[in-house]
């Protein structure tokens, strides 16, 4: 199981509604319907969807409870039933991840409170070498040595299929690559300190100011 330290989390209710309000999915933010992880066919849709937040640069979250709008546009918080609430933890999901992707992914879970209703959040950070690997088959979702990430034609996890999509992955790692680099050389005195750049909720939260 990945570690969930340095991970970003506690989504405010405001952001989150106004993730919901946006009415679709976003390139940093997929929505799955509510369901147990004990539920086979639709863990290893969740599964899927956190191979593609890994793979994307800065990450991105998944969240659990949320349909689509049923005969309408826009999405509805559901929320997920005490009993399916029961088999979401830290520690099952990281299992559960461990059994399918490689080399582990890091993640934080948590509960988010919603109108009345509790959601699932799985925070996830890109990965920090290579990217990760899908290492079984669960079909007809998951097969076993694909690549996942988010396509930058339209918010969705797919599979790597194109020399375009292979080389947006290998320039993330080869850039994440030199960032470790320079920080390593910065730490043995070899390079002068620079400082790092804000994260994006870092910007986000400069950006509210005052309407914090």
């Amino acid at each position: 199981m990945g570690p969930s330290a340095n991970v970003e989390c506690m989504m405010r209710e405001d952001e989150f509604a106004a993730l919901v309000a946006y009415g679709k999915e976003q390139f940093g933010v997929e929505f799955k319907g509510p369901g147990a992880r004990t539920h086979k066919p639709f863990l290893a849709k969740v599964i899927r969807a956190v191979l593609g937040m890994v793979n994307r640069q800065d990450g991105g979250r998944v969240i659990i409870g949320v349909d689509e709008g049923h005969g309408k546009e826009g999405l509805v918080a559901t929320g997920l039933t005490a009993e399916d609430l029961k088999t979401w933890t830290q520690d099952d999901l990281g299992n559960s991840l461990a059994a399918y992707t490689d080399p582990y992914v890091t993640f934080n879970l948590e509960p988010v409170a919603y109108q009345g209703r509790t959601l699932i959040l799985i925070t996830v950070s890109e990965f920090e070498e290579v990217p990760i690997l899908c290492k079984r088959d669960y079909a007809p979702t998951l097969k076993d040595g694909a690549c996942y990430f988010r396509s930058r034609r339209k918010p969705e996890t797919v599979q790597v299929s194109s020399h375009a999509d292979m080389r947006d992955l290998l320039e993330l790692a080869v850039s994440k690559g030199v960032r470790k680099f320079i920080a390593r050389a910065q730490q043995a005195g070899a390079l002068p300190f620079q400082p790092t750049q804000p994260s994006d909720r870092q910007r986000y939260d400069e950006q509210l100011g005052d309407l914090k």
